[in-house]
């Protein structure tokens, strides 16, 4: 090599090897550390006190030490402003009772959440504020209630998730298991309850107690578990825990693979109270001399209205924690649901009582399931609204009557129980009933128990067609349900409320649920 070129050389050879090493810097210099998410764990009551809320504090402080997030603790809604809520990732209620924060901290909260943060909710979150609808839907239910503390087995339905991924697919464990009204149907259930297990249950084989959703641009996780101290010293359900929070604060690395939203939740219409419902009496017979008012032949006349129940003809007792609702019959009376339903599945157990009145002492027992009732309160017979009607009378259960819409149902018209009618035949052409048609057609046979034991009583409305189910067994298909418009047209009938007959019969119902359905339920396809 020519002397000459050995000082450039050099310099190329120097040039090069500090390229090399700028980028081999720039390449090995550790990332920046994200720094620890921080979690806000709120545990104001304006209800029940959780005695265990000290024990699952000390134990979620653990859980952020050793899992990298920071834990700060409040009972104090004045926290709940923008300012203070922008230091964290995701809020904790734990065991809230009641009604925790005032419409500005509420608002807060809701612009916070819709930022992208977290919510984790555990146990009593659910007994918490029941005026917010936009709780509800952050919180996934609300709650309805308890058996006795007791051990059950809970089944995992979905283990792509950070609060399940390392649960047993039977996990049995020991706590207050909640019952609960207004599930949303939008959730993602992680954990069900196996109500064999236990006793006090009302949701049947689909009773969630864990799930998560994301919703309006945050992320919620709840779970019922968590009303003793015991529980925060398990291992299974420290790291259940430990899931949900890393799910709420985006911390996650699994990829969730959420189903679509789920169409089998039940929600349960019978509380104390009845606030899901509206009385409406109609007109007293003369039999029951009910002082200040005109009696009748109890159906011409003027009827006594809503929320007018002078005799408590509608009323609920609680029997063994669970709403039992008494009928009692004295009047013709119509209970309706507040809202409008179309397209679900309703359940409930119903039985006889003793009482019978006039104007049907010596007839068969009767009552009645209204649906798709719209209009007027009183507009058939001066008490029931137009409707649809599941016949529940004494060894006719499952019939159906039209009162003002109509039907069409696979029926023969011949002779049964000494009676001749229509009636319903699977194999049989589709007839039309109501709207100037017959107005009634009978189950193919009686499936009800005996007086005085309980019946199971279901309802299938999907679209123009229902089903009558009594104990498991279809009474009757019934297709294009329809009405007639004030100016005379014909159309489908598919959503209107739901509405229970005092018919002068003494009659129960209990664990009465609904749930939202978008294709017929599979055990009765």
């Amino acid at each position: 090599m020519p002397l000459l070129l050995r000082p450039y050389l050099l310099l190329y050879l120097l040039a090069t090897a500090c390229l090399c090493s700028c980028n081999s810097s720039d390449d090995d210099a550790p990332a920046t550390p994200e720094p620890p998410a921080k979690v806000l764990v709120f545990y104001k009551t304006a209800g029940y006190f959780h005695t265990s809320i000290p024990a699952a504090i000390t134990a979620l402080q653990k859980l952020g030490a050793a899992n990298r997030f920071e834990v700060d603790t409040t009972r104090m809604a004045a926290n709940f402003t923008p300012a203070i809520l922008a230091r964290y990732k995701a809020v904790v209620f734990l065991s809230t009772t009641g009604d925790v924060l005032n419409a500005a901290q509420q608002q807060a909260f809701e612009q916070y959440f819709s930022a992208g943060n977290g919510f984790v909710g555990i146990h009593a979150a659910t007994d918490t504020e029941y005026d917010w609808p936009w709780y509800n839907g952050l919180v996934g239910a609300y709650f309805n209630g308890h058996p006795a503390i007791q051990q059950a087995t809970l089944r995992v339905v979905d283990k792509n998730h950070d609060a399940t991924a390392f649960l047993p697919d039977e996990w049995q464990r020991n706590d207050e298991w909640y019952n609960f009204r207004e599930l949303s149907p939008d959730v993602q259930v992680l954990v069900n309850l196996d109500e064999r297990s236990y006793s006090g249950g009302i949701h049947g084989n689909n009773h969630p107690i864990a799930w998560y959703h994301g919703y309006q641009g945050g992320r919620s996780f709840y779970t019922a578990g968590g009303h003793t101290d015991e529980s925060y010293q398990e291992p299974l359900f420290l790291q259940h825990l430990l899931g949900g929070i890393q799910y709420a604060t985006g911390t996650s690395k699994r990829v969730l693979t959420p189903a679509s939203a789920p169409t089998y939740l039940w929600n349960t219409l019978l509380d104390k109270s009845l606030t899901q419902w509206d009385k409406f009496i109609g007109v007293p017979h003369y039999s029951v001399g009910l002082p200040g008012y005109t009696s009748t032949d109890g159906i011409t006349g003027t009827p006594l209205g809503l929320h007018n129940d002078p005799l408590d003809v509608f009323s609920v007792a609680m029997n063994d924690g669970t709403p039992e609702l008494r009928v009692s019959g004295q009047i013709y009376g119509g209970l309706s649901t507040k809202q409008e339903h179309g397209n679900y599945h309703f359940k409930a157990e119903f039985r006889w009582g003793t009482s019978k009145y006039e104007p049907r002492l010596n007839d068969k027992r009767d009552n009645g399931i209204l649906y798709h009732a719209k209009g007027s309160h009183g507009a058939f017979w001066n008490v029931w609204m137009l409707s649809q009607e599941m016949q529940i009378q004494e060894s006719d259960m499952g019939d159906y009557f039209a009162l003002g819409p109509g039907m069409d149902i696979k029926a023969v018209y011949k002779l049964a129980d000494k009676e001749t009618e229509w009636i319903y035949t699977p194999t049989a052409p589709l007839q039309p009933f109501g709207m100037g048609q017959p107005g009634r057609c009978r189950r193919g046979r009686n499936n009800e128990n005996p007086l005085g034991q309980w019946n199971t009583v279901e309802l299938i409305c999907l679209g123009q067609k229902s089903m009558h189910i009594v104990n498991g067994q279809i009474m009757m298909i019934l297709e294009n349900s329809r009405e007639r418009k004030p100016d005379g047209s014909i159309v489908p009938l598919v959503n209107g409320k739901i509405q229970l007959q005092s018919e002068a019969a003494e009659a129960y119902y209990r664990h009465m649920l609904i749930r939202p359905i978008t294709e017929i339920p599979v055990e009765y396809r």
